[in-house]
């Protein structure tokens, strides 16, 4: 078998099951789902992408100028890797030792802020690994199979999750679905350690400029590049519409009157199985069209959820909400990246990543905020919805204006 053949086959069951994990365990449904349980507090809902977002996004623009130009990437790929997955270990254990809101949700955050550092140190390396060991004319749908595989997967992930959620009580129920999350996660993680990589040498970095000259360069880049810019801010809007939405729609669902835990199972199959919809279908426009054709496509998809949300609390309405949520979920995951990858040259890559996903973090107090407004009664939920709506309708109308990326930075 080729490398190139065996690196695109371990990618793939790389990416099916950290994303198996991810939908087991999900923080859109599964996770909201538990700090309901605990505790009664949108603002609460609203800290899980505080968290994510300022774990994880933040810092990449730090962290990017230190990789820059390695020879190996895999190396520090499985370090982050590991670093992103170790800490639900914990969460498990604690589990075991003890469920009230005071004793679990302090751990509970605490750890999800060192798995998503994990995952905010992971991406700029990764992004660059990958697009290294896959070839360029496969960079989209291979990032659609990887998010499409295991969306499928999660149609009978969401039948497991609606009977775990119906039968067992709290924290026996989330017990088994970390459980079982961890389990893929150990799978992924072996598939990451098999991708093979060749040395690349004598690529420009940025590991020995200063910190002052090498701020100056990104604020750079930003002037020079009017069309990353407006690509960036289409993305922070379009990424923080679909943030708020997934942060309360499950609790907004199970506001409505007899609904019950296993409702989630539905939301987690309508929306993962959408998302897989969406992956295929972004991957192939943006190998086949552009990177850019699929991102003009999400931010209508998101604010069609949106809308589609705030009429009402009804589970049927809430999982066609979902659905659309997550053909725009799936679209975005494959758009973004191939789109970095033209922006920026080939020894640049970590560099615009990080800087597009750190923009995306910019973003992170804001469900926050909503969800403050939302316990003190200034906003409910259908309020937040439209809201978010209007970020998606303001996305997509910048996507309008985003040239096809050049091949190189300029």
């Amino acid at each position: 078998m080729s490398r190139t053949r065996w690196n695109v086959i371990c990618h793939l069951l790389d990416g099916v099951f950290f994303f198996a994990a991810v939908i087991t365990f999900s923080a859109e449904i599964v996770i909201p789902k538990m700090i309901s349980d605990l505790k009664d507090s949108a603002l609460l809902l609203g800290l899980v992408p505080l968290t994510m977002n300022l774990a994880s996004l933040l810092p990449q623009t730090f962290y990017a100028k230190m990789i820059e130009g390695l020879s190996y990437k895999k190396p520090t790929v499985l370090l982050c890797a590991f670093l992103q997955r170790a800490g639900w270990l914990v969460f498990l254990v604690w589990l075991y030792l003890g469920w009230s809101a005071g004793f679990t949700l302090p751990v509970f955050f605490a750890v999800y802020a060192v798995n998503n550092v994990g995952s905010g140190l992971i991406m700029p390396v990764w992004t660059d690994w990958y697009a290294k060991t896959v070839p360029a004319n496969q960079w989209g749908r291979l990032l659609g199979a990887r998010g499409a595989i295991p969306a499928v997967l999660g149609i009978a992930l969401g039948r497991l999750i609606q009977w775990v959620m119906n039968i067992h009580p709290a924290p026996q129920r989330y017990r088994l679905l970390l459980l079982l999350a961890i389990g893929f996660y150990v799978l992924s993680f072996f598939f990451v350690m098999l991708v093979k990589e060749d040395r690349h040498d004598g690529l420009p970095n940025h590991r020995k400029t200063g910190w002052g000259d090498y701020f100056k360069d990104l604020g750079g880049i930003l002037v020079r590049r009017r069309d990353f810019r407006t690509f960036v801010t289409a993305a922070f809007l379009g990424v923080l519409s679909l943030t708020v939405m997934t942060t309360f729609l499950t609790k907004y669902g199970l506001s409505y009157e007899g609904v019950t835990s296993g409702v989630t199972g539905m939301f987690t199959m309508s929306y993962f199985g959408a998302t897989a919809i969406g992956s295929l279908a972004g991957g192939l426009i943006s190998d086949r069209k552009g990177a850019i054709a699929p991102f003009q496509v999400f931010p209508l998809l998101a604010m069609m959820g949106c809308l589609v949300a705030a009429l009402s609390a009804r589970p049927a309405v809430v999982c066609t909400a979902w659905g659309l949520l997550g053909l725009a979920w799936g679209m975005r995951i494959v758009a973004m990246l191939p789109a970095v990858f033209h922006f920026s040259g080939p020894h640049r890559r970590p560099t615009y990543a990080a800087m597009l996903f750190t923009a995306l973090g910019a973003g992170a107090v804001v469900p926050s905020l909503l969800g403050l407004a939302k316990d003190a009664g200034v906003l409910a939920f259908p309020h937040l919805f439209v809201l978010a709506g209007a970020l998606a309708l303001t996305s997509w109308l910048l996507s309008l204006r985003i040239p096809s990326p050049e091949p190189t930075a300029l």
